[in-house]
C-alpha cells in the first residue's frame, strides 16, 4: 500500500545540529533561513530544557524568533548575493557575552552555497572560546552521518591529548537527544554498570558539558549504543587514541534478554563480576512473569499476537528478537529506515528467515493489520487515519506530543517494564 503521508526523516544538517546542542553549555548558530531553525529549536529544547519558560514573548531578541535556542542569521536573497558577514558578525558579539564554552555555526545546505568563510569570522569575533564552523553538514546526507561528523570535528578541534586509563570506566556512544528517552535511558545504563563497579565517563553529545566530553581519554572502553549513530565515531577513537570499542551483538539494551548480554559482554572485558546487575534483571523477569501469566490465563494473549516495527535496524532487530522469544508474538511488518544499512539489518534477517517470517522485513507497517505498533508518533498518526485498530506505542521521534512527567527509559528495568506494561494494556484494551 503506498502511503501519502510518510514522515520526512532528519537529515544530516539535523544530526549535526543535535549533536552540539547536545552538549549542556554549548550553542549553535544556524546560519540560514528562518524556516530553517524552528524545528531544531523546538526539538533541542523539549528535549533537553534549558530555560523555565516556554513563553515566545520571554525570548523577543532577533535571532531567537520566540524560541530559547539555535539562534539563527535568517538569510534572505540579499545575503545569498552577498553574504551573510554582518549578520553573523551581529549575532557572535551576543553569544561570545553568554559565557558559552563552546559556539558552532552550522551552514544551512543553501548557505553551504555562498560560499562565506566562516572561521575568518568566527576567528575575528570570537576569543578565548572554542569555536567550530561547519560549512557543509552534507547535501542528502542522513541524520547519523552529519551527527557523527559534527561530533569528530569538536573533538578534532578540540585537540584532547591521551591520558592514563582509569580502570572500570567507560564512555557510551551512539546516543543522542534526538533518541526517545535519551535521559532516562542513560541514566539507567549508569545505574547497571554502576551495580557491578563501572563508572561511566561521558555520554558525548546526550547532556554531558565540554569538560565531560573532554575527559573521554580517561575511558578503558567505548560502548557503541546504537550503531548507526556511533560506529563511525568509536573507529575514529580507536584511530586517534587507541581506544577499543564493544558493540551488543543482541543490539541496544532493550528488553531482559538484551540488557543481561549488553551487561555481560562489558563486566567480561572489563573482568568483572555482572552478578549485581543480573539479579536486578531477574527479579524485574520476575515481577513482569507474574502479571503476564495472570494476563495470559484469562486471554491467552500477548502469545501469538501481531506486531509491527518501524525504526532504525539495530532496535528493530532487539525488539522482534524480544517479542518472539520471550512473549510469543508474531511479527507482521519490519520496516527499517531508509538510510541504514548496518550490520544488524543481516542479523535480522537471518533470526526472521530462521523463524519462517522472510518476507516480513522490508514490509510497510501501513501495509499489514497488527495488533501491536512500536513506531515513531507520525507514523503511529498516520496509520490513525487509515481507522485501524491497533495499540501504538512510541520508540523514537517525531512524538504524538505526550508530555513526560516521569523520567521514562528505553533500557534495562524500567524500559522492559514500561514496554511490557504498554503491550499488555494495548492488547486488554484490543480484546478484553
Amino acid at each position: 500500500m503506498k502511503s501519502f503521508s510518510t514522515n520526512i526523516l532528519p537529515d544530516s544538517l539535523t544530526g549535526a545540529i543535535f549533536a552540539i546542542e547536545g552538549i549542556k553549555d554549548s550553542v549553535v548558530v544556524l546560519n540560514g533561513p528562518t524556516g530553517c531553525k524552528f524545528y531544531h529549536s523546538a526539538i533541542s529544547d523539549y528535549q533537553f530544557p534549558r530555560e523555565l519558560s516556554f513563553d515566545p514573548l520571554v525570548y523577543p531578541e532577533i535571532f531567537y524568533f520566540g524560541q530559547p535556542r539555535v539562534p539563527a542569521t535568517f538569510l534572505d536573497g540579499h545575503d545569498y548575493v552577498y553574504g551573510s558577514r554582518e549578520k553573523l558578525q551581529k549575532l557572535l558579539k551576543r553569544l561570545v557575552q553568554r559565557n558559552y564554552s563552546l559556539i558552532a555555526v552550522v551552514n544551512s545546505p543553501g548557505a553551504a552555497l555562498i560560499g562565506d568563510d566562516l572561521d575568518r569570522f568566527l576567528k575575528n569575533e570570537v576569543a578565548n572560546i572554542p569555536c567550530l564552523a561547519i560549512e557543509n553538514t552534507g547535501f542528502s546526507g542522513f541524520f547519523a552521518e552529519g551527527f557523527q561528523n559534527a561530533l569528530i570535528k569538536v573533538l578534532g578541534k578540540l585537540d584532547i591529548k591521551p591520558v592514563k586509563k582509569v580502570p572500570k570506566t567507560v564512555n557510551l556512544l551512539g546516543i543522542s537527544i534526538y533518541h526517545k528517552h535519551y535521559a532516562g535511558s542513560i541514566n539507567e545504563i549508569k545505574r547497571l554498570l554502576k551495580l557491578c563497579g563501572i563508572e561511566v565517563v561521558t555520554t558525548f553529545c546526550a547532556g554531558d558539558s565540554l569538560n565531560d566530553i573532554m575527559n573521554f581519554p580517561r575511558a578503558e572502553y567505548n560502548i557503541v549504543i546504537y550503531p548507526e549513530c556511533g560506529e563511525e565515531l568509536a573507529r575514529w577513537l580507536s584511530e586517534n587514541y587507541e581506544m577499543p570499542c564493544l558493540i551488543s551483538q543482541a543490539g541496544p539494551p532493550i528488553g531482559f534478554e538484551a540488557s543481561e548480554t549488553f551487561i555481560k559482554m562489558i563486566a567480561q572485558r572489563l573482568e568483572i563480576d555482572p552478578t549485581p546487575a543480573l539479579d536486578d534483571l531477574e527479579k524485574a523477569r520476575a515481577w513482569s512473569f507474574l502479571r503476564i501469566s495472570r494476563f495470559n490465563s484469562i486471554s491467552g494473549l500477548p502469545k501469538g499476537s501481531i506486531f509491527s516495527v518501524k525504526a532504525d535496524s539495530s532496535t528493530a532487530y532487539t525488539i522482534t528478537c524480544w517479542l518472539y522469544s520471550y512473549l510469543g508474538m508474531i511479527p507482521s511488518a519490519i520496516e527499517i529506515n531508509e538510510d541504514d544499512n548496518g550490520q544488524f539489518i543481516h542479523k535480522l534477517e537471518s533470526f526472521l528467515e530462521s523463524k519462517g517470517f522472510k518476507n516480513v522485513i522490508g514490509q510497510p507497517v501501513n501495509s499489514t493489520d497488527a495488533d501491536i505498533v512500536l513506531a515513531d508518533g507520525n507514523t503511529l498518526a498516520q496509520l490513525r487515519l487509515g481507522e485501524r485498530e491497533f495499540a501504538g506505542i512510541e520508540i523514537s521521534l517525531p512524538s504524538l506530543g505526550y508530555l513526560d512527567i516521569t523520567e521514562k527509559s528505553l533500557f534495562g528495568v524500567p524500559g522492559a517494564l514500561m514496554l511490557l506494561e504498554q503491550i499488555i494494556n494495548g492488547l486488554r484494551l484490543l480484546y478484553v
